[in-house]
């Protein structure tokens, strides 16, 4: 039983430390990427369309586990900015694809650029091991979190 505790108090300290990390990472992202006013949401659906390339709001949505009307109204802005732009969807009639324009590809690059160089200044005090066992058990409990 006492290895049954032990486990579960890990567990709690993980969570709260990976709680306190999210934050952190908010923050920070907010503080990097200040000057170009983006949110941590449109910087997300900015890499989301660079790495997988056009999508339509739904798409963007259920890969999120968020409402449409949110997409949509993360989108918006970033359309009238110029950033991305709806193209026809050959697929769909109505669903547009949403996509970056050259202004949003050069904005992601910045952000990936002032991204790298803050995470390179992290990654000189961590192992390269250390960081893979952390992910994998990471991604080994939103498994078992998904499947409750």
């Amino acid at each position: 039983m006492s290895g049954n505790r032990q486990t579960l108090f890990a567990l709690g300290e993980l969570i709260n430390i990976t709680r306190t990390l999210a934050d952190t990472l908010k923050d920070t992202a907010r503080e990097l990427h200040q000057e170009n006013s983006l949110s941590v949401s449109e910087r997300s659906i900015l890499l989301d369309l660079r790495k997988h390339g056009p999508q339509t709001v739904p798409d963007l949505a259920r890969r999120r586990e968020v409402s449409r009307q949110f997409i949509q109204a993360t989108v918006n802005p970033l359309l009238a900015e110029g950033v991305l732009e709806a193209r026809d969807n050959p697929a769909h009639r109505r669903s547009k694809l949403i996509a970056l324009t050259e202004a949003g590809t050069q904005l992601i690059r910045q952000v990936m650029k002032k991204e790298g160089a803050f995470m390179t200044g992290i990654a000189l005090d961590l192992d390269a091991d250390e960081i893979r066992q952390a992910a994998e058990t990471l991604a080994r409990v939103e498994e078992l979190i998904d499947r409750e």
